[in-house]
């Protein structure tokens, strides 16, 4: 079963501003320091920051996995992830990959678009995925607070 989440959060700053933070490898840090209890950790394992690079992130109170950047376009200001280890395909899911884009929609503000694309056989294990999606929400609640200051 094929399934997709999307979210958007309206951010009072300019889409270059945010992309600064989300296109970058401050976009982790970032994550880490202003919400430990959602993400503990981020470890580069290979890579520079671009498509291709892997890293290990480590939540609170579960085994880490490994995300791979699949794409990291700075002319569009996507960023597409992909859990390549771990995580929900420990728990039955086949695919699970997250898009966030940074659209401008005038030049003093923009939104960040999430978006949660998955693929599991169990159609039990769609409910796995809501924790996830609040824990990105409140990421991108705090990015906007944060670039807003």
């Amino acid at each position: 079963m094929l399934g997709k989440f999307t979210e958007q959060v309206q951010i009072n700053a300019a889409a270059s501003e945010v992309w600064n933070l989300y296109g970058t490898n401050e976009f982790p840090k970032f994550v880490v320091e202003k919400l430990p209890h959602i993400v503990e950790k981020v470890e580069l394992i290979e890579g520079n920051g671009g498509a291709g690079t892997l890293v290990q992130v480590s939540l609170p109170g579960n085994p880490p996995y490994k995300e791979k950047f699949v794409l990291l376009d700075d002319v569009k200001r996507v960023k597409e992830v992909e859990i390549v280890e771990g995580g929900y395909l420990d728990l039955g899911f086949t695919f699970y990959g997250i898009k966030f884009e940074v659209i401008e929609k005038d030049e003093n503000s923009s939104f960040i678009k999430l978006t949660i694309d998955f693929e599991t056989k169990d159609v039990e294990n769609i409910h796995l995925t809501i924790p996830n999606l609040q824990a990105f929400l409140a990421i991108m609640k705090a990015s906007a607070e944060y670039l807003e200051k």
